[in-house]
């Protein structure tokens, strides 16, 4: 038999509110989040989506005490409905940090059970131009996400450089040079982004805080065969 909304949240209120607190609790340590969709209910049939809702209506009521809005927020409640998009992003690159060890995820990844489309969600978090709320840059933070993936591949590069000179005493890395593929930095054409950051001090694209740090570990501006620059760039290897 259908029963309508306020029938269904007011069913809710015969299971006590500690009790129903612990479902949620219990939700929240399972799946990281307090996304409960709207019709789940408990293994004992309590409807714990149903309850979500009255809580958010109660609030704005005034029938929830400081206490149980404290503690609601400690399990990182979601007070406001327009919130769960981005809460279910947050939720989703925590699950794939914890699996790849980073937040790095490809602009065109989809979660594997529910196909979330993760790297649209994690791409647009950068475009807020300056303006992103601190709380939410706070918890992203958390997740070691990575807000300028220009300096983040800079520096990446810089640190391969970095142990290619300790390996061979020096930066004079052959155009064609790639390291080898592995799980934390993968491949990178390290003898072409050299080469980049000649074209880049010519044409003044690198910041002095860049040449300062290159200068530091012993950078060659200069090209052994002596050819421009940007026609050294593109040469082939023979």
């Amino acid at each position: 038999m259908y029963k309508d909304l306020a029938t269904r949240l007011k069913e809710t209120e015969s299971t006590p509110w500690d009790v129903a607190y612990e479902h949620l609790a219990a939700y929240r340590k399972e799946e990281t989040n307090t996304l409960v969709p709207q019709f789940y209910s408990t293994e004992d049939g309590f409807t714990l989506g149903f309850w979500l809702l009255k809580l958010r209506q109660d609030r704005a009521n005034g029938l929830l005490t400081e206490d149980q809005i404290n503690r609601l927020d400690e399990l990182k409640f979601v007070w406001d409905p327009h919130e769960p998009h981005w809460e279910k992003g947050f939720a989703e690159i925590q699950k794939y940090r914890a699996e790849f060890g980073d937040s790095l995820v490809p602009e065109n990844y989809l979660t594997e059970h529910e196909h979330y489309e993760l790297g649209t969600w994690t791409r647009a978090q950068r475009l807020t131009e300056g303006n992103y709320p601190r709380e939410k840059y706070e918890r992203l933070c958390t997740v070691d996400y990575v807000w300028d993936l220009r300096e983040y591949d800079w520096k990446r590069a810089f640190a391969v450089l970095a142990e290619y000179k300790k390996e061979h005493g020096d930066c004079l890395v052959p155009s064609d040079y790639i390291t080898e593929e592995d799980s934390i930095t993968g491949e990178l054409a390290l003898g072409q982004w050299v080469i980049k950051q000649r074209i880049d001090m010519v044409y003044s694209w690198l910041t002095e805080e860049k040449m300062l740090q290159l200068d530091e570990l012993g950078f060659d501006w200069t090209p052994e065969s002596g050819e421009p620059l940007h026609l050294h760039l593109y040469k082939k290897s023979d």
